[in-house]
């Protein structure tokens, strides 16, 4: 027993990990329910271990701390590779601790500019984080999936604030209040004569200060939603389909078992009369957009179209592009995770090939210098698609929309992107099923809450297993239906309610204004340094 709790003393700062998993949506269970609040404080423990502790010790717990939180709370992305002997654990493997030396680094960086900067604390650390956060969107390798910010998604009124900041001001915020949090506790207030002097001390007037921004922003998200709390109406009506296809059978031994399904739910839809029919990203797994415009649809490929042609409805599906490249005087032919458009008459009108595959599931980043890793990957089911190179505008009825294949809605610069070229609204397609998790299909969703407020347009997510949403420009959910459960969800898009935000406008300033302040700092400590070394 007095190992059990000297082992609790001398490592305390474990406690952060168990909060990581409550602050991100794990089991539909009441008890779990309560993962926003959790955020607030999940980096407490750990924040008040590393003050003054050496650099190898503050690395070292944070990382464990990183190690564990995370695979409490993210384990279920190794379920992609379970169809394979060893496969969960080798992603398990490598992608935990990657993601752990992301957040040892934040924790590392910030105290040692802390110590150097002490009156800054309190705003170096979420500056910090979210630059590191930012990093992590960058290049072939991005997984921005495990942004703190993301845990507020049913928060609607504090979370309107991404209009004007994007998703890093909603972290930084988060982060801001935990440091202070744990700067109050470090002081032991409990040594003060009266509540007067706690008052009185400079922890608790920042983190007043801090809470109250907290309060007049969820205010103003309170009102913005109240002025715009309308019903919507008539714009465009959209059908989803939600076919619950399995990602553990042969799709190509089964696939005309699942257009059955596909096409049972479809002719039950048109009875809400939509214009415009969405199916999931796994639904139709054939080069259609390749094969139309060679004049050799197979089998399966004329069903779909003589489906679409019946319901006179268009209908968005994914399928597997094909790209054609010459390389050394040869033609090759490489596959891509595509979007097709076909309109109602059954002609393929457009295709997007996805821009952000996931690295080592969809396609091996660097694949000339990381062969082993390749022949791995693929053991494990992993894909070889190419990526696409630029948004494409579709457009239904008159109106435009940008596709979202996947886990594309967690960019949200590509999101951004797609607003400034004319979207009116997404379609996110989607195949959350190999998840076999609650956790996998909500944590997947909840950054979908993000693009919707930060652009000021509706977000439409059509799931293979769900979670199947209509989401308005001000983040509520509007219409959907279970996840794991067959069907189809209908609803209007109402254009009137979109508008135009800060952020659509000025972008990621507020992270540039902070990149540049931890540059500036950077820079006086360098500075400073250099000075004290040619000093006699």
């Amino acid at each position: 027993m007095n190992r059990i709790i000297a082992f609790a003393k001398n490592h305390y700062y474990l406690g952060t990990s168990f909060l990581i998993f409550l602050s991100f949506p794990s089991y539909d269970v009441w008890i779990f329910k309560g993962f926003p609040f959790f955020a607030w404080i999940s980096m407490v423990p750990l924040f008040i271990y590393v003050r003054k502790r050496g650099f190898k010790d503050v690395y070292l717990s944070s990382f464990l701390t990183g190690l564990a939180g995370f695979f409490l709370a993210f384990e279920w992305i190794g379920n992609f590779g379970a169809a394979a002997t060893g496969g969960y654990a080798v992603i398990v493997g490598l992608l935990m601790p990657s993601l752990s030396v992301f957040f040892a680094i934040k924790i590392t960086a910030a105290e040692f500019l802390s110590r150097r900067f002490e009156p800054l604390r309190f705003l170096i650390y979420p500056s910090v984080w979210i630059l590191v956060d930012w990093i992590e969107t960058i290049g072939y390798l991005a997984y921005p999936l495990p942004n703190l910010g993301y845990s507020q998604y049913p928060f609607t009124p504090f979370v309107q604030l991404s209009s004007l900041t994007g998703i890093m001001g909603i972290t930084f915020v988060i982060i801001l209040v935990n440091y202070l949090v744990a700067d109050l506790i470090r002081a032991r207030p409990s040594a003060a004569k009266s509540a007067r002097d706690i008052m009185r001390m400079g922890e608790t007037k920042r983190l007043v200060l801090a809470l109250a921004l907290v309060c007049a922003v969820t205010v103003w998200g309170a009102a913005r939603l109240a002025l715009h709390d309308g019903r919507p109406g008539k714009g465009l009506r959209v059908a989803m389909v939600q076919s619950c296809i399995s990602p553990w059978e042969n799709w190509f031994a089964n696939r005309f078992r699942y257009l059955e399904e596909l096409k049972r739910q479809t002719m039950a839809s048109i009875t809400e009369n939509p214009d415009f029919v969405v199916w999931s990203e796994s639904a139709t797994l054939e080069t259609i957009s390749y094969d139309y415009e060679r004049g050799a649809l197979n089998d399966f490929e004329s069903d779909v179209i003589s489906l679409v042609q019946q319901i006179e409805k268009p209908l968005l599906t994914g399928e597997i592009g094909v790209a054609e490249r010459f390389e050394d005087m040869l033609l090759g032919r490489y596959p891509q995770n595509n979007a097709v458009l076909i309109n109602r008459y059954g002609e393929v009108v457009k295709s997007y090939a996805k821009i952000h595959l996931v690295p080592f599931g969809e396609w091996v980043p660097y694949s000339k210098w990381l062969g082993f890793i390749k022949r791995i990957a693929q053991s494990l089911g992993g894909s070889s698609f190419v990526p696409g190179d630029k948004p494409v505008i579709f457009e239904v009825n008159g109106r435009r929309f940008g596709v979202l294949v996947c886990y594309e809605g967690i960019f949200h610069r590509l999101c951004r992107d797609y607003r400034n070229l004319g979207a009116e609204f997404y379609v996110n397609i989607t195949n959350d099923g190999w998840t076999d998790t609650y956790r996998g299909h909500m944590q997947h969703f909840s950054a979908s809450i993000f693009r919707a407020i930060e652009n000021g347009i509706w977000y439409l997510r059509a799931g293979n297993t769900g979670y199947t949403v209509f989401i308005d420009p001000y983040g509520r959910v509007r219409q959907s239906i279970p996840i794991l459960k067959k069907g189809y969800c209908a609803g209007d898009i109402d254009f009137s309610m979109n508008h135009g935000t800060v952020y659509a406008v000025i972008g990621d300033l507020f992270l540039y204004i902070i990149i540049g302040f931890i540059v500036v700092l950077s820079g006086i400590y360098c500075y400073e340094t250099i000075r004290e070394r040619m000093r006699p």
